[in-house]
């Protein structure tokens, strides 16, 4: 049978200490081998003084170990000197233990976490309470769970931030894509396209008006080692529609400069350029008619004639005539109507030009490299559509007089619109209703 051990206690070495040695000298040399702050507090008066400390206790607490420590609270940031206190008193003063995390202050000013656990004690002679105290420095458990914390949240942004991208390698040798997408799960399920630079086209992956852009930067990437990012329509994100994406890419070469495999993420981006497209329209354009406002057509026209300085170019000045009899008559929402036609059919004729309202009822119109006659005759079929505009259901004669001047030498946009309505003026004077174009 199984003794019980006899060497777990102190007080089985009784009768053995040698009369030149106490029991305080055998525990300071236990107290001081420890790794832990071991300490007497003596709680008197709202007070917390310490009248027993061991080496390691300077450690714990910031300290060296040659300072005698006789005051704790003063050693605790301001808001844990009270809870110290108010602890105590509601623990260790009613003879139960305490256990308590605090901020500390150490030699050098920075933080300093502790946990102290300590419970009265009844072998020391006082006229308050004395406890003796466990102290462990957790300061680097403290900065390990900020740590933990931060990864996490770091996480959980980044898992969200990917919810709406999409990660590939293309295998420019092997002409493959892998595009990498998420599965309600949270994995990542692969689907390879294999000779994609055939296969892209096929399935119409990009939008057509930005094909040029996008296989364009894919055989850049392909020629050379770089990274960069295009924005264009896909229907990788969704396999339904088109979609706003920003592909990320980095193009990786061997050691011969061969470029080998594209990485990088697509972006749903949609969201956020809808509502770009939906401020700008906002913005620039006029909110009845659909065409630019006076503001945005005045400033898309002058940067076009300075960028087509040379070139043939045309500026016309169109105004409804008699217009305020639409509003006498039919009232405003069908003259609202009458600008909206005009507008289209003048749209419609010049899809190439720049189309403003000017206001009220006068439009600005700028197109470059066509003929005169050209010009002539479109703006006359444009006033012979006019005459026969359906609005709710019925046939409207609109007319309307045109100024147009043109030139190949000047860029100043104040010079095409002065010409512009003193020839509208003329028109108006001889009759309304017709073109007039003349050279600068």
């Amino acid at each position: 049978m199984e003794q019980k051990a006899n060497n777990r206690s102190l007080s089985e070495l009784n009768g053995r200490l040698l009369d030149t040695y106490l029991w305080h000298q055998v525990g300071d040399v236990l107290l001081d081998s420890l790794e832990v702050g071991v300490a007497l507090f003596e709680m008197k008066n709202d007070s917390v003084r310490i009248i027993y400390h061991n080496k390691a206790f300077c450690g714990v607490m910031g300290y060296d170990d040659d300072k005698v420590i006789t005051d704790i609270i003063e050693m605790l940031c301001p808001r844990d000197q009270m809870a110290l206190v108010v602890v105590s008193e509601q623990t260790l003063l009613k003879g139960k233990p305490m256990s308590i995390e605090l901020l500390g202050i150490d030699k050098n000013g920075r933080e300093n976490w502790i946990n102290v656990s300590s419970k009265p004690v009844d072998f020391i002679a006082t006229e308050g309470v004395v406890a003796l105290a466990v102290v462990t420095n957790v300061t680097h458990d403290k900065q390990k769970h900020l740590e933990s914390i931060i990864n996490y949240e770091r996480c959980a942004m980044l898992q969200e931030a990917m919810e709406k991208s999409l990660y590939f390698e293309y295998d420019n040798v092997a002409d493959t894509m892998t595009l990498n997408y998420r599965t309600p799960e949270g994995g990542i399920e692969p689907v390879e396209v294999r000779n994609y630079s055939v296969h892209a086209k096929k399935m119409h992956l990009v939008h057509p008006e930005d094909r040029e852009l996008f296989f364009g930067t894919l055989a850049r990437a392909c020629s050379k080692a770089m990274k960069g990012n295009i924005i264009y329509r896909t229907t990788v994100i969704d396999q339904q529609n088109y979609k706003w994406a920003r592909n990320t890419y980095l193009s990786i070469a061997d050691n011969n400069g061969r470029v080998v495999r594209i990485i990088g993420r697509i972006d749903d981006i949609d969201d956020e350029e809808r509502e770009k497209a939906r401020t700008t329209k906002l913005i620039e354009y006029d909110s009845t008619t659909g065409v630019y406002n006076k503001l945005t057509a005045a400033t898309k026209i002058q940067k076009a004639l300075e960028e087509n300085k040379g070139m043939r170019e045309f500026f016309a000045i169109i105004d409804l005539d008699d217009f305020k009899e639409y509003n006498d008559t039919h009232g405003h929402s069908f003259g609202d109507e009458v600008l909206k036609s005009v507008a289209g059919d003048l749209r419609a004729s010049f899809p190439e030009g720049i189309v403003g309202r000017f206001g009220g009822d006068e439009f600005i119109m700028y197109v470059a490299g066509s003929e005169v006659k050209t010009v002539e005759d479109k703006f006359r079929s444009f006033l012979t559509k006019l005459e026969h505009t359906l609005i709710r259901g019925e046939n409207h004669m609109i007319k309307c007089s045109v100024g147009v001047v043109w030139s190949e030498n000047t860029d100043s946009y104040a010079e095409y619109f002065d010409g512009a309505d003193a020839l509208l003026y003329k028109v108006k004077n001889s009759g309304k209703n017709r073109v007039a174009c003349e050279m600068l």
